[in-house]
């Protein structure tokens, strides 16, 4: 516990993961358990963040990206965390459409910020 509190940076919790999975995949119980809680926790922060911005619109029903980035969300042998994710969205927010960028996120932005760039003028 020490070890957590000593730094508990989401990079140096993070780089947990594959550790955790392992133990999943090895069949261990604890790590299944931590990897659902993790999920259903970032489920809802999600949903939060959904409903607060409006995206699913009124009903809930309105289609959405919802752009899956980070190493927690890559597929692993067993477990695939980011589809797990989608998974609990889809069932309160049909439209969540899941994307998974081929170029990193900083790339993305620029990218967007240029086509704006370009449109506007």
């Amino acid at each position: 516990m020490w070890w957590t509190y000593a730094d508990p940076s989401w990079a140096r919790i993070a780089a947990l993961v594959p550790v955790v999975v392992s133990c999943a995949e090895a069949g261990d119980e604890v790590a299944n358990k931590i990897l659902l809680d993790s999920v259903q926790e970032l489920a809802l922060s999600v949903k939060a963040v959904v409903k607060r911005l409006g995206l699913c619109g009124e009903e809930g029903k309105n289609s959405f990206p919802l752009v899956m980035v980070g190493g927690v969300l890559e597929a692993n042998k067993s477990w695939d965390i980011g589809k797990e994710v989608i998974k609990y969205i889809s069932k309160e927010f049909p439209g969540a459409v899941s994307i998974r960028p081929k170029v990193e996120p900083a790339v993305g932005a620029a990218l967007l910020a240029w086509n704006t760039y370009m449109n506007e003028r």
